[in-house]
């Protein structure tokens, strides 16, 4: 048995990297299987055109029922040492299981992306399917989270630093319409992915005969495919976007687990992933909870996105077939497929246990000494003096507040200019946090009444 090289397959690190449901679709033996069964419906129908025997469509049959075992493996990857080509070992390791007919009449007019391409996509089908249902259940954590959380009361930040008061409701309301929309988008995406290959060596269908399109039609119906309109052995773009959603949604992610690793640290403490007895932080300092799901978040996007990018790269294609753009995709599309799986399954994981401190929110708000009202204070003001002659005397006033470490209200209270201006209750009413989250609240209800979620599966 070969020792695994790619993290994905590791006994030890592999469920880091992957899905077990989804490391079996992407698996030697079902992809190899599933070459198999499309050589065998390529013959059947084949066969019901007059282009190959019966006899030898019937002996091809029995592609479905062989053992993609080691064996079969070791003379497959054997033969392609020898040969260099894709499926020639392949089909030589077939010809010595098969009938003396079926063997000469494997892959009849067929070049390898004709299967490789059809596999693919029948995978990717499947997949898009299970993707859409994760993000439907991680749509579900987020809508739960932000109807608890709807007038929940936080600082908001921008470039790092407190801006105004906003509402956790509201922050998480925008990761649900941003997952909302990517699963729009998977839903789709599913006509453009959902397309078979039956071309031949250059895409014309020449070998296939006076009725190639029908054929060709029939053979990938048979296989759950829509036929193209024209071939596309060299038009990648169904598989450039297929990454580069994969890469938005994985982004969204890695956003969400971002601003959870920032809201986790001890001097902000607003956030917190659920702890699991046992967990380690690090083996040298015993005391640290890290945010692990968070930051893999971070790592699994990084892959996706890059994966994304090669994958532009394979769009340029020579003439009708270029093997430098077209096989880069088989290490492409299944690695980053298994990241996107991965980083789904962990996010649900780390909504559904997600700690909100909503005490710790509300007292880094009060911990502010009232700055974050700033805009409020100059708002008010500006209503007597102008917006800029407002910002100018708020500005000066925050920064001597700040450098004397006193309240807002009381730097606005002592300063001689603001006297003629504001009077005692008007400077308190600055003050109110309910009239400066403004219409948080009514935004995330509206997101919420948005979203239309099928039944989750019984």
């Amino acid at each position: 048995m070969i020792d695994p090289v790619h993290i994905s397959d590791s006994a030890i690190y592999g469920s880091a990297w992957s899905t077990p449901e989804l490391r079996a679709l992407f698996s030697e033996r079902h992809k190899i299987g599933g070459w198999l069964e499309i050589l065998s419906v390529l013959a059947d129908v084949q066969a019901e055109y007059g282009l190959i025997p019966a006899v030898a469509a019937r002996e091809i049959e029995a592609c479905r029922h062989i053992d993609v075992d080691e064996a079969f493996l070791r003379e497959a990857g054997e033969g392609f040492a020898k040969t260099n080509h894709s499926l020639l070992g392949l089909i030589n390791v077939l010809k010595a299981r098969l009938g003396p007919r079926g063997g000469e009449w494997l892959c009849y007019g067929a070049t390898v992306q004709d299967i490789t391409d059809t596999q693919t996509m029948r995978v990717l089908m499947k997949v898009r399917a299970h993707f859409i249902e994760d993000i439907g259940q991680v749509e579900r954590c987020l809508l739960d989270l932000a109807a608890r959380h709807r007038d929940t009361p936080m600082c908001g930040r921008t470039h790092g630093q407190p801006g105004l008061p906003i509402t956790f409701g509201f922050k998480v309301a925008g990761w649900l319409e941003e997952m909302d929309r990517h699963r729009l988008r998977l839903i789709e995406i599913g006509p453009r992915l959902g397309v078979g290959q039956l071309a031949g060596g250059v895409g014309s269908l020449s070998s296939f005969g006076p009725d190639a399109l029908a054929l060709q039609q029939k053979f990938l119906q048979r296989l759950g495919l829509q036929p193209p309109a024209i071939s596309w052995t060299s038009s990648r773009d169904r598989l450039a976007e297929w990454l580069n959603l994969l890469a938005l949604i994985t982004a969204t992610g890695d956003r969400i687990g971002q601003e959870i690793v920032q809201l986790q640290r001890p001097e902000i403490g607003e956030l917190g992933e659920g702890f699991m007895p046992g967990a380690v932080g690090s083996i040298t300092m015993p005391q640290k909870r890290n945010p692990e799901i968070s930051e893999h978040l971070g790592t699994l996007s990084r892959v996706v996105r890059h994966h994304a990018a090669h994958m532009a790269e394979n769009l340029v294609h020579s003439h009708e077939r270029d093997g430098r753009s077209w096989k880069g995709e088989w290490a492409l599309v299944p690695d980053a497929t298994l990241a996107a799986g991965k980083a789904l399954a962990l996010l649900k994981t780390l909504l559904a246990d997600l700690q909100v401190h909503e005490q710790r929110m509300r007292a880094n708000l009060d911990g502010g000494r009232g700055l974050i009202f700033g805009e409020r204070t100059m708002l008010a003001l500006a209503r007597k003096i102008g917006k800029q002659s407002a910002h100018r005397l708020v500005y000066e006033i925050a920064m001597h507040a700040q450098q004397e470490r006193l309240h807002l209200k009381e730097a606005l209270r002592l300063d001689v200019r603001i006297a003629g201006l504001l009077a005692a209750d008007e400077i308190e009413s600055l003050f109110d946090l309910r009239a400066s989250i403004g219409h948080c609240s009514e935004m995330v209800e509206r997101v919420i009444r948005s979203i239309r979620l099928p039944e989750p599966p019984r």
